[in-house]
């Protein structure tokens, strides 16, 4: 079942620190800033995440608003393989003929088959979010381009460098611009809400590893990028105060999920950590941060019982 209301997406708009980068909000799961899509206008084109199945439409709505037409698209980049990030990649390579779809290497097979990620994601959700979420569509292997650690993608003028970014989900890139300096986090850095000017931990169940998370972040912090580029949501441009705040943000929210959800419960732990996070929230509601937080008690749940069962060495 589709969504009950659909909302229209913005045009492409440009981003202030590139004259070639732009914006557009697909409105993901029905909510304004959250989904965000980027497009790089240079002599071959990018599309920078897919969005959700629901979303291709919307992508496609925009790229034609902008002047362009979706077969002048030469790339579409995900950051990794969870269904709001790469579930509209298939659905939209059938209207852009001339597009690859460039994937971590770990999450290759899983476009190729997404029967398995597509269940997995369904079990792990209620109905109504299953819906949200929407499903993928197999892409051709021979439309698909593997990358790894300092692999590169020329555009023109702008080059990015993927950075293997592991974490979120072991398939996880973050997309260096070495034109803008801009780095693109997919959910390797959080949630981003504007406007209410919330930073968020996302750790999602099964696969999230706090270390390798904070790993990440140290990387991060030494691309020192001039902003980061979140996909939920948009340009954050204190990006080393950003990376600091969730480099504490993680633990703390690892440890309060371990020492208070026997006791406590997940509503307990949920209202807990929202106070500490979302509190001030305006813009952005609470039934819609909250389930945001919900996804973390789980994953970080999952991360500790994989902790206590994993030998030496992890």
């Amino acid at each position: 079942m589709a969504p009950t209301r659909i909302l229209s997406p913005m045009a492409f708009e440009r981003l202030p620190f590139d004259p070639e980068t732009y914006l557009t909000d697909v409105r993901m799961f029905e909510q304004e800033a959250f989904g965000a899509v980027y497009l790089i206008d240079d002599e071959r084109k990018a599309i920078i995440e897919t969005g959700t199945s629901w979303d291709a439409p919307k992508i496609l709505e925009a790229v034609n608003a902008f002047g362009l037409r979706p077969e002048d698209i030469d790339a579409l980049v995900v950051s990794h393989i969870h269904l709001d990030h790469a579930g509209g990649a298939g659905f939209l390579l059938e209207e852009m003929p001339r597009a690859n779809v460039y994937v971590h290497e770990r999450g290759f097979k899983h476009l190729v088959d997404p029967s398995k990620l597509v269940e997995s994601a369904h079990q792990a959700l209620n109905a109504d979010e299953a819906d949200l979420f929407g499903t993928m569509r197999p892409i051709r292997s021979d439309r698909l381009v593997a990358v790894k650690d300092q692999d590169r993608l020329d555009l023109g003028t702008h080059s990015l460098v993927f950075l293997d970014s592991p974490g979120h989900a072991p398939h996880e890139l973050t997309i260096l611009d070495e034109r803008n300096r801009c780095v693109y986090t997919g959910d390797a850095a959080g949630l981003y809400f504007p406007g209410d000017e919330i930073l968020m931990p996302i750790a999602p169940a099964p696969s999230f590893d706090l270390e390798k998370n904070l790993e990440t972040f140290r990387r991060l912090l030494s691309v020192k990028p001039r902003a980061l580029l979140f996909s939920h949501y948009g340009p954050h441009r204190k990006p080393k105060e950003a990376i600091e705040a969730m480099m504490v943000a993680y633990p703390s929210w690892a440890r309060i999920v371990e020492e208070r959800l026997a006791s406590a419960g997940e509503e307990g732990v949920l209202r807990q950590l929202y106070d500490m996070s979302c509190r001030a929230a305006k813009r952005f509601p609470r039934d819609f941060l909250e389930r945001r937080i919900r996804v973390s008690i789980k994953g970080l749940a999952a991360y500790h019982e994989r902790m206590e069962h994993a030998g030496p060495g992890r």
